[in-house]
């Protein structure tokens, strides 16, 4: 494995766990007073954000390390 597709894997497994997992948990908040980010609850753009590093992951692999060229 080369070193940019190594550098992606832990990038795309570090977004994988604080994304949906204990990350979200630092930023939410309360139940009674849920943290708010620019008019917009925190936890979307928590989730958004960590989306968009995943898609850069596999795109820039897709681009770079999973091509054919023969």
């Amino acid at each position: 494995m080369s070193k940019l597709g190594r550098t992606l894997t832990i990038i795309f497994l570090l977004a994988l766990l604080l994304g949906p997992g204990p990350g979200s948990m630092l930023i939410d908040g309360s139940a009674d007073e849920p943290a708010i980010w620019f008019g917009i609850p925190a936890l979307y753009i928590w989730a958004l954000i960590w989306f968009v590093v995943m898609s850069t992951c596999v795109v820039t692999a897709a681009l770079t390390l999973w091509n054919n060229h023969e």
